[in-house]
């Protein structure tokens, strides 16, 4: 696997049925993901894919990804395989990876990881100047989001 680039963590204040729930929800993926405009697929079994319309820094476009690892209520590992927005030519063997782990009953603890390499070597110094940060800045919306839904 490639090198891991961000990795976010937060606790929430609800059973780990319910986070999970809200991972594999593919109708909530564009209140979770802030780049999402809308998804379509499934999110909740190992070998499908989802594709979802994204917009990024003002462009438009398509990505999909393959759910290539689901442990229930444990762990979800997703790969790009194919999009329109170029990420798949300035990264290679991206994964983004949820962990779920039972603290309580009412507390669970998510964590949220990138892997990804640079494709090139202007990639390595654009992924040391800003993207690694970025996906970190994303990573952490996405938890915050997950959050809120879980504790309402």
């Amino acid at each position: 696997m490639s090198n891991l680039q961000a990795r976010n963590e937060t606790l929430i204040n609800a059973p780990i049925s319910r986070v999970w729930s809200i991972i594999t929800d593919i109708s909530l993926l564009d209140k979770i993901n802030p780049g999402v405009i809308k998804a379509t697929g499934r999110m909740d079994k190992q070998g499908e894919t989802r594709t979802c319309e994204m917009k990024n820094m003002g462009k438009v476009g398509t990505m999909t990804e393959k759910l290539i690892e689901l442990v229930p209520e444990k762990k979800t590992v997703w790969a790009i395989e194919n999009d329109s927005m170029g990420m798949s030519k300035m990264l290679k063997d991206t994964r983004f990876i949820f962990h779920l782990e039972k603290i309580e009953d009412r507390t669970t603890k998510i964590v949220n990881e990138s892997y990804y390499e640079p494709a090139n070597f202007m990639m390595k110094i654009m992924n040391a100047v800003m993207m690694k940060r970025k996906m970190g800045q994303v990573q952490s919306q996405i938890l915050t989001n997950i959050k809120s839904i879980a504790e309402q």
